[in-house]
């Protein structure tokens, strides 16, 4: 005989893993729409090697310079780039990936990853408990 409430509360269970939360982090989506665009992601994986002009960065990238400024600062409000002056010259600015711009990401990627083990190890123990209970009807 098949257990109909077990049958239903296991799937309520796995259900209920399947919610994940939407991220309330302004930053975090912030982060996510700077990085959606391809162009912003290869300036930074440019400045991951090395701290860069602005004019450097237009090269890389073949950009005019005001295409440049756009994306500089979406990078730059959504705390992924920062920029610093050289004293001499004001005019010169170097951009770099801010140290911790990654860390609401990975926080959030540990997150998803958690719920994605949870659903699993229940999967997997109701996988599990199948034969058992055929094992029991006969």
């Amino acid at each position: 005989m098949v257990d109909h409430a077990a049958l239903a509360q296991r799937g309520a269970a796995l259900r209920s893993l399947l919610v994940i939360q939407r991220p309330t982090s302004d930053s975090l989506d912030a982060t996510f729409v700077a990085l959606a665009d391809a162009t912003r992601r290869e300036m930074i994986r440019s400045l991951l090697h090395k701290p860069r002009r602005a004019g450097e960065l237009a090269d890389i990238v073949a950009m005019s310079p005001q295409a440049l400024s756009r994306h500089l600062r979406v990078l730059r409000k959504a705390g992924l780039v920062i920029e610093a002056g050289i004293e001499a010259d004001a005019r010169v600015r170097i951009y770099s990936v801010h140290p911790d711009a990654f860390v609401p990401v990975r926080r959030w990627l540990a997150e998803v990853e958690d719920v994605w083990q949870r659903q699993l190890h229940a999967f997997k123990t109701y996988a599990e408990s199948l034969p058992r209970q055929r094992k029991q009807k006969a």
